[in-house]
């Protein structure tokens, strides 16, 4: 009698298969973890490769100072402007003489042929075609504006490159959701598949839907909760070691996003276990006879 029973509940078979259900979902979650850490330092990298685009403003020979900083300040309060930096002509002088020498005005008698300008970095969202022409265009209809000289062809290239990209990571994050999905669907669907025959005798001995239901819910709940605290250690773990190896890549400012990816991993391993669980159980319960066999 005892070796029948320890035949019927073998509980390391028990453990080993709760076990590989929580292993996977864990995994699934990490990668997607992973991938939403990676999609937001692409994502900050690549806003800050836009605003580190500068446009140059060139002001009038007879601009007095006064007037170049009072348009300076007008500048910083543009919704589409980061920031902007005022350059005197002396100071260009300046800047041109550690290039070409100290001596380089000498050719032209003393004269400075730098007009004063005003260095300008848009935001990241203000880097497209649309905006930095109404931009320049506003500029140029200003008295105090000579011209204004930016790299028409080194913004289209950046945006560009940031569509494609953008393109393929969603793509890609979209490929790994489905497959979240499916995997852990399946996983969990195993796990009630081989239940199949205790909930067929619940049903037989009178059991309502809600309290078969309870307890295989209850279980989909947990493996979700610990298959994503699993996950978002090994997310820890993955950003403390590149933090100890490029100190500059992760920042105090990326906490409250990391946790954001944290909690929204949990959820999502919380949801979809149970959602899994509760279409799996659902099926499983109307299951005809013969099929309980295949």
């Amino acid at each position: 009698m005892t070796k029948k029973r320890q035949k019927i509940f073998n509980p390391v078979a028990l453990w080993s298969a709760n076990f590989s259900t929580v292993l996977s979902i864990a995994l699934v979650l990490f990668m997607l973890g992973f991938m939403l850490t990676f999609i937001y330092h692409a994502f900050t990298a690549s806003n800050n490769l836009k605003e580190n685009v500068s446009f140059t403003i060139y002001l009038m020979d007879d601009t007095k100072e006064e007037d170049a900083l009072s348009f300076e300040k007008e500048l910083k309060k543009n919704k589409n402007v980061k920031s902007t930096q005022y350059i005197s002509s002396e100071q260009a002088a300046q800047i041109m003489s550690e290039v070409m020498g100290e001596n380089h005005l000498e050719v032209l008698g003393s004269t400075n042929p730098y007009a004063a300008s005003i260095v300008v970095n848009l935001k990241a969202e203000s880097l497209n075609y649309t905006t930095i022409k109404r931009f320049i265009t506003s500029l140029e209809a200003k008295d105090v504006v000579d011209h204004v000289d930016y790299r028409q062809d080194l913004v289209k290239d950046i945006n560009n490159a940031v569509y494609n990209v953008t393109a393929f990571i969603l793509a890609f994050i979209i490929c790994l959701l489905i497959i979240a999905i499916t995997l852990i669907n399946h996983t969990i669907r195993l796990t009630i598949y081989s239940k199949r025959f205790l909930i067929r005798s619940m049903e037989l001995v009178g059991a309502k839907p809600g309290f078969i239901r309870k307890p295989f819910l209850l279980k989909g709940l947990f493996f979700g909760l610990i298959g994503g605290l699993i996950a978002n250690v090994l997310l820890l773990g993955i950003i403390f070691w590149i933090s100890r190896k490029y100190p500059l890549l992760i920042t105090p400012e990326n906490y409250p996003i990391y946790g954001m990816i944290a909690i929204a991993i949990l959820g999502f391993g919380i949801l979809l276990a149970f959602i899994s669980t509760f279409i799996s159980v659902f099926r499983f319960m109307y299951l005809r006879d013969e099929k309980l066999y295949r």
